[in-house]
């Protein structure tokens, strides 16, 4: 396997662990077709937390599932630049969810009872239970394809034989 991984292709990665790279495998799958959360305001959130992380890869890997529900050119761009909360093509149901993302990135536990709040006001507590799920699932899909580059990276490289 040649491409480094990104929350978008570490099932690729895991594969080798069997039955629980499944498991999590159809928990990521299943997180883009609920009907809590928009799929386009689940991928500005992981574009949020990618932003955060610094990891270019990240941001610039497509997620192919959303199929026809990605955010458009403009909103991503927003997104990774950070002037999303600022800019008038986000509503405020958005932008509740966006800085929810950003409180959750930083420390769940700096999450304020008004974050917590808008998004209920927007998707009702079922959207605020799933967005905290999904941003547990996202963070940590990151974080471990981020530690998987790492570590290969950090692998000695394969000597190869010469025949000669």
């Amino acid at each position: 396997m040649t491409d480094a991984p990104t929350s978008i292709s570490l099932d690729a990665h895991l594969a080798i662990a069997g039955p629980a790279a499944e498991s999590f495998a159809r928990l990521w799958r299943t997180l883009w077709r609920q009907d809590h959360l928009p799929a386009e305001l689940l991928e500005l959130c992981r574009l949020t937390m990618a932003r955060l992380h610094g990891d270019a890869g990240e941001q610039a890997a497509a997620n192919i599932e959303l199929g026809g529900h990605a955010p458009s050119p403009g909103r991503r761009d927003a997104v990774l630049s950070g002037t999303a909360l600022d800019d008038p093509a986000f509503s405020p149901a958005d932008k509740a969810v966006l800085l929810f993302a950003e409180y959750y990135w930083m420390d769940p536990q700096s999450i304020t009872d008004e974050a917590a709040d808008a998004v209920k006001a927007h998707f009702g507590e079922a959207g605020l239970v799933m967005l905290i799920e999904a941003l547990g699932c996202i963070d940590g899909r990151i974080r471990a394809a981020r530690c998987l580059r790492d570590l290969t990276a950090a692998a000695p490289a394969k000597e190869t034989a010469h025949v000669g």
